[in-house]
């Protein structure tokens, strides 16, 4: 009986870990980070491993910082940030999020906007 009961504590306290490391992560955006457009997208979509609560997207350029709304406002997989109006040059996306298990992930995405060819 002692056995049994060891091994059903260890197998709890090896299952724990696994439950706490559930973070997630983006799995993609659109437009892709690295992209290289001529002119600022209709919306922004970020799509993450497994649903989060997106807390915080915020545009950073050469001229300063601006919080983008996006939707939906609770838990998703795929949350779109509509008319992000990037400008010309480097535009950083850092968004903030809260993973299935309360932990905040958070990262950016780069999309860089340049003229046109003529």
């Amino acid at each position: 009986m002692k056995t049994l009961w060891t091994a059903a504590i260890v197998a709890a306290a090896l299952a724990v870990p696994a439950a706490v490391q559930a973070h997630t992560a983006l799995r993609s955006s659109n437009p892709a980070s690295g992209s290289v457009l001529t002119q600022s997208p209709p919306v922004l979509t970020l799509t993450f491993l497994e649903p989060a609560s997106l807390t915080s997207l915020t545009l950073v350029t050469a001229a300063g910082e601006r919080q983008l709304p996006f939707k939906p406002a609770g838990k998703a997989l795929v949350f779109n940030a509509p008319q992000p109006g990037f400008v010309r040059g480097r535009n950083e996306v850092r968004w903030r999020a809260l993973s299935r298990d309360g932990h905040v992930v958070e990262g950016s995405i780069i999309i860089v906007l340049r003229a046109p060819k003529p």
